[in-house]
């Protein structure tokens, strides 16, 4: 005999995903960053924009945006083609990016959506020049600057 059981509580999703960090040489306009991010493909993207005041609290639907030009993004999802990431990420470096942080990083996704990261195990800095060095290992953030 079969009782109603209430249903199982949603475990999260664990995996690795591809997680970039991109810092313009200079900050940019929306657009402008939207359009250098669009070699990384197929990616979600995640512009860092200044805030009016991180210690004002913000009336309700107020998100602090400022409007001013975007210092740097976050671009995550799957790696599918790590040759198209290694030239996507080279073409960032030749004159839109100071500096690009690349990896694939562990995540736990919950049932409501959110994401934790599983912090990097090892950080490996590379020449500018060297993104085929990149070699997507689980859990190694490579830094190219």
């Amino acid at each position: 005999m079969t009782a109603d059981l209430p249903p199982r509580p949603e475990k999260g999703v664990r995996g690795f995903e591809l997680d970039i960090h991109v810092a313009f040489v200079h900050p940019l306009p929306d657009a402008q960053a939207r359009a250098a991010l669009r070699v990384l493909d197929g990616l979600r993207v995640e512009l860092y924009r200044p805030h009016a005041s991180p210690t004002r609290a913000l009336p309700d639907g107020e998100d602090g945006v400022t409007g001013e030009p975007v210092p740097s993004a976050r671009v995550t999802g799957p790696l599918r083609d790590p040759e198209a990431v290694r030239a996507a990420v080279a073409a960032l470096l030749q004159d839109r990016a100071r500096y690009v942080e690349v990896g694939v990083r562990g995540f736990l996704r919950g049932a409501d959506g959110r994401t934790d990261w599983v912090p990097w195990r090892r950080n490996t800095v590379l020449p500018r020049t060297d993104t085929a060095r990149v070699a997507f290992e689980q859990g190694v953030k490579y830094i190219l600057e």
